[in-house]
């Protein structure tokens, strides 16, 4: 078992934390998705989400901002009994705001990936976590873009929320040192 990766033992969960986890991401479609799915899982564990990723982008047009940011309110009565995605209205109506939000960012920043790559100068904060009793669950920052994603129109997406999203999305690095994923393990790690 790999402690870095909490503890778990589901494959689903490792093979995420393996391949996925805390890589520096940088393509803003890609970003966009992983919040979108970070904001379902307030509330509920990340790995229900993972469990529902194919149904949620079966649901959501692959996280298409375009075809999102078009959805309405027979649309989102639709998705309420949409096979294997969580049945919370509020939580679907987030998704459509975050594309409309997307858009906006995209026209003040460029693209979505430099506003979010922005809030660390662009590269990866390492968070030097040598034990899992070392981690943290928010910090300053994912506060305060916590709040520049709100006025943007984006919910769900609480302090706690975005530095998940931040570890998820590698702007940190928050594996173990000793985590044989720690992005500073790889080549491309500067």
């Amino acid at each position: 078992m790999n402690e870095c990766a909490f503890g778990t033992k589901d494959p689903v969960y490792l093979k995420y934390h393996d391949e996925v986890w805390g890589q520096p991401l940088y393509d803003s479609l890609k970003l966009f998705k992983l919040m979108a799915l970070e904001s379902q899982h307030a509330g509920l564990s990340w790995l229900t989400i993972l469990k529902k990723k194919e149904a949620y982008e079966q649901a959501f047009y692959d996280f298409d901002p375009h075809k999102i940011a078009n959805m309405n309110d027979e649309d989102i009565n639709q998705l309420m009994t949409f096979p294997n995605i969580v049945h919370n209205r509020k939580k679907l109506e987030a998704i459509v705001s975050q594309a409309k939000g997307y858009f906006k960012i995209e026209k003040d920043f460029g693209s979505f990936s430099d506003f979010l790559w922005s809030t660390v100068d662009y590269e990866p904060i390492d968070c030097g976590y040598k034990r899992p009793s070392d981690r943290i669950t928010v910090d300053k920052r994912a506060t305060e873009l916590s709040k520049s994603l709100k006025n943007y129109g984006f919910k769900f997406l609480g302090p706690v929320t975005v530095f998940s999203f931040l570890e998820a999305a590698g702007l940190y690095n928050a594996h173990l040192e000793s985590c044989p994923n720690n992005p500073k393990h790889l080549t491309f790690w500067k």
